[in-house]
């Protein structure tokens, strides 16, 4: 067979090779970016669980008619805290002493400053009288009374929430 009659053959079989290639090329760039992809998801942090929200809790002490009810009832309870072992109610206020353990937002690393700041944000009409490193002083105003709300530091990582009327 004459050289001139094995050219198309030849060309043929170039253009398969050459398709080839490029399927080969186009697997090994998948498989490329597929490993990449396996390898950030696994460089990927895990995501922090959301700092507790305190604020349905303390909305609910405070407009509380009656202190001494909220023992028995699951929507007082904040974060942490066994209302019947860690509290104290009477009618005029509601006294609570837990460990902080929710973790900071990522803002505030202080339990004391972390409570004060949700405090602030949990309730429209809210002034913030008193700030020390020891002591946060709130009052919260409703529309038939003024509610006092105290957070302190009692120890590390030990605070106190006073609730009073």
């Amino acid at each position: 067979m004459s050289f001139d009659r094995r050219l198309p053959s030849l060309s043929r079989m170039s253009l398969r090779l050459a398709q080839s290639g490029r399927n080969a090329a186009l697997t090994a760039t998948a498989v490329l970016l597929f490993a990449a992809a396996a390898n950030a998801a696994q460089i990927t942090p895990e995501k922090q669980p959301e700092p507790a929200d305190v604020c349905p809790a303390l909305s609910h002490i405070v407009s509380s008619a009656d202190f001494k009810k909220l023992r028995d009832e699951p929507a007082a309870k904040l974060p942490g805290v066994d209302p019947v072992e860690d509290c104290r109610a009477s009618s005029h206020s509601y006294d609570c002493t837990f460990r902080a353990h929710w973790e900071a937002d990522g803002f505030v690393n202080d339990p004391l400053e972390e409570i004060g700041a949700d405090i602030a944000a949990c309730f429209p009409n809210v002034v913030h009288d008193l700030n020390t490193p020891t002591r946060q002083h709130f009052i919260v105003k409703t529309a038939d009374r003024r509610v006092s709300v105290t957070a302190s530091v009692q120890g590390q990582n030990e605070l106190r929430l006073r609730i009073a009327r």
